[in-house]
């Protein structure tokens, strides 16, 4: 099949939108509803909250950091044979789970090979979206991945359901069945082909392409050598050698290894303040987001509430992350008012929700307290994206994103155990659920940095510009060398709403 070649922001692209829909509920929905196994594990496996929540926190973490191995693998096969892959492997670990004999095997199993199958099926669709739709983009991914949200609202409640009546390991069989609906719906991943005309020959070089960024200029990063692949997410092609703009002469580069050009690129996006902001911000976020999604129903559970309406209580969390993720798309913005400050206001929203929520005792001030947290953490995951590519542009948004859940990873790795112990130490969530809050209040004042910056596409987000001065959308930039190291600026996307 021959690449995707229209214009942006429609067509195919609508199919990949549900494409990612479905991966989402079947990777992050399942993943995410797998709290209601948290008493099972506990009493069949007789262990204390801690080592139970590593069962969780590894299959999340290990779903969000395959980002090296789904970007290589991506770059190698395609992102649609890698996502296919993965849903077999997802599959593949739920049908080991379900004879697991030990809290280790649920390591292995849950863990890591559910997580692993989940994240080369998450990893290679997420940058998908963001490459069909420029001036739609928010609401494209609002829309494709809020199957997060549905699949966390429907899954918690039939997973209760199916332990009730063939126990825990017959509905891990189950969730097999459901997991290799990925392997279908990943093959409307179609690769596309975004227009990059090259630059003509009165292209300039920078006098200093290496200096940092000063007086409203980018930083400049290393050039971007998937940016050669004429079919964006298809593998590589015959064309990767392609002529480059240097000192008014041609050079070709040899093509390098896969995985040295996503090294190459993490190393560029990791000395460009703007983006290590925002990760460090949504490293936080992650560390306490996910915390409620594992220990909310074991909550209610300890303060007497029954089994299916402590289950539905992580269907609350997930109803509001649905609507927040699709409402993000809409959000009112004006020149001095943009997605970065919306970003930044449901940070602190949601952290300090859950510093306020051990005052919640009772399961309507639990069920409040559920819609609300999932309400704002729905937008600032959605919006943290939509901020992403502006910052980065799209050539370099699928190598950004694996980096950013990559180290998001750590944290989900982190923030469920980090809870489950305080509550093994103090025997109760209270103290839990305010490092839950601690984590995004200090995010969303990390992030408020950039606002401080006088970086070209910082001034672009915050709303300080108001027309872009870099290349027109799908332009490519000028390829220079300095010091026999190529360097281009990044594009530069004005998205508006």
């Amino acid at each position: 099949m021959r690449p995707y070649t229209k214009p942006l922001d429609g067509g195919w692209g609508w199919a990949v939108v549900l494409s990612v829909f479905v991966i989402c509920a079947c990777t992050i929905g399942v993943t995410r509803s797998f709290g209601v196994f948290f008493i099972e594990f506990t009493s069949q496996f007789n262990q204390p909250a801690t080592a139970t929540s590593w069962v969780i926190s590894v299959a999340m973490a290990i779903t969000f950091g395959g980002a090296f191995f789904g970007g290589m693998f991506g770059t190698m096969f395609g992102f649609r044979p890698v996502a296919m892959v993965g849903g077999v492997l997802a599959a593949a670990g739920c049908i080991l789970t379900s004879f697991a004999g030990s809290i280790v095997h649920l390591y292995l199993t849950t863990g890591v090979l559910t997580g692993f199958g989940s994240s080369l099926a998450f990893i290679p669709s997420m940058s998908m979206v963001g490459k069909y739709f420029d001036k739609k983009r928010a609401i494209a991914n609002g829309i494709a991945f809020s199957g997060a949200s549905v699949g966390n609202i429907v899954f918690p409640l039939v997973f209760t359901y199916l332990i009730e009546e063939y126990g825990w390991r017959g509905s891990f069989l189950i969730a097999a069945g459901v997991m290799l609906n990925i392997t279908a719906f990943a093959a409307l991943l179609r690769p596309i082909q975004l227009p990059m005309p090259t630059p003509g020959p009165d292209a300039q070089a920078p006098t200093n392409p290496k200096a940092p960024f000063r007086n409203g200029e980018q930083r400049d990063l290393p050039r971007d050598d998937s940016e050669m692949a004429s079919h964006a997410g298809a593998g590589p092609t015959d064309e990767m050698k392609v002529a480059i703009v240097s000192n008014g002469k041609s050079a070709t580069p040899t093509p390098r290894s896969p995985g040295k050009m996503i090294l190459a690129q993490w190393k560029s996006l990791l000395a460009y303040i703007p983006f290590v902001c925002l990760t460090i911000s949504v490293f936080l976020l992650g560390f306490g987001f996910f915390i409620p999604f594992v220990h909310m129903a074991p909550r209610a559970r300890y303060l007497g509430i029954e089994q299916y309406e402590a289950a539905f209580l992580i269907s609350m969390i997930s109803i509001g992350d649905l609507v927040g993720r699709l409402a993000s798309g809409f959000l009112p913005t004006s020149r001095r008012f943009r997605r970065l400050h919306w970003y930044i206001l449901c940070m602190l929203a949601m952290g300090t929700s859950s510093l306020l929520s051990p005052l919640a005792s009772g399961y309507a001030t639990l069920a409040t307290y559920s819609i609300f947290y999932g309400l704002l953490g729905g937008a600032c995951m959605s919006i943290s994206l939509t901020v992403l590519a502006e910052l980065v542009g799209p050539a370099r948004l699928s190598n950004a994103m694996g980096l950013m859940t990559l180290l998001m990873s750590v944290a989900i790795l982190a923030g469920p155990p980090v809870a489950g112990a305080l509550f093994d130490a103090t025997k109760t969530y209270t103290l839990s659920f305010i490092v839950a809050g601690c984590a995004p209040v200090l995010g969303g004042l990390i992030v408020a940095i950039l606002l401080c910056l006088g970086d070209e596409n910082v001034r672009r987000v915050s709303g300080r510009e108001s027309s872009p001065t870099g290349p027109a959308n799908g332009a490519r930039p000028s390829v220079v060398k300095s010091d026999d190291k190529e360097v281009l600026k990044p594009f530069v996307i004005e998205t508006s709403v």
